[in-house]
């Protein structure tokens, strides 16, 4: 089957320019211009989740995606008070088991581009912790837990990039696209 999320998420890691991108701000611009073609903007304040109320409930409303199996978006994220951007990209798994997942992309200011995160090369996060193409809604939910509530999850997640502890994740959803588009789109970015 053509023009699956398979199909983005491999036309995403074959994108050299992606790949080059060498700090953080620049991920979310330039995955939605490559996907989109077109920059999209952070309307308003964005949505916020943090370590009170119900935080699960924020979690959960984060990745919540309403798109057909046939559709995707680009999912920016900000975490504060130390800074650090990174995208989500949600699609639907065709392979067993079914349904939707996500592929986080990400650079590090200073430290390393997407290129070195996508393959697992230090400083970036390895093993476990590290780049891989399908995250669960329970991996990014985990994430996003630790990342509010435990002060070692920064390089955990990030890499050998110095301590930080987030207190809150801002995030946008930019709009929902068709796979077909997206991939004809990453293909003359």
């Amino acid at each position: 089957m053509a023009n699956t999320g398979e199909d983005l998420i491999l036309a995403l890691e074959h994108s050299q320019k992606l790949m080059a991108l060498d700090n953080c701000p620049a991920v979310p611009v330039e995955f939605g211009r490559a996907m989109y073609a077109a920059v999209q903007n952070d309307t308003g304040t964005g949505d916020i989740i943090e370590n009170k109320g119900s935080m699960p409930s924020q979690i959960n409303s984060a990745l919540g995606f309403i798109g057909a199996n046939s559709e995707t978006a680009v999912w920016h994220f900000l975490l504060g008070p130390t800074v650090h951007h990174f995208v989500v990209i949600p699609w639907y798994q065709q392979s067993s088991p079914q349904g939707i997942v996500y592929t986080l992309f990400m650079a590090y200011e200073n430290k390393y581009p997407v290129g070195r995160y996508v393959d697992k090369l230090p400083p970036a996060p390895t093993g476990v912790y590290g780049y891989k193409r399908v995250w669960t809604t329970s991996d990014l939910s985990t994430m996003f837990t630790e990342l509010l509530t435990n002060a070692g999850a920064w390089e955990k997640y990030f890499g050998t990039v110095g301590p930080s502890q987030a207190n809150k994740i801002t995030y946008w959803k930019y709009k929902t696209t068709t796979l077909t588009s997206a991939i004809a789109n990453i293909n003359s970015y």
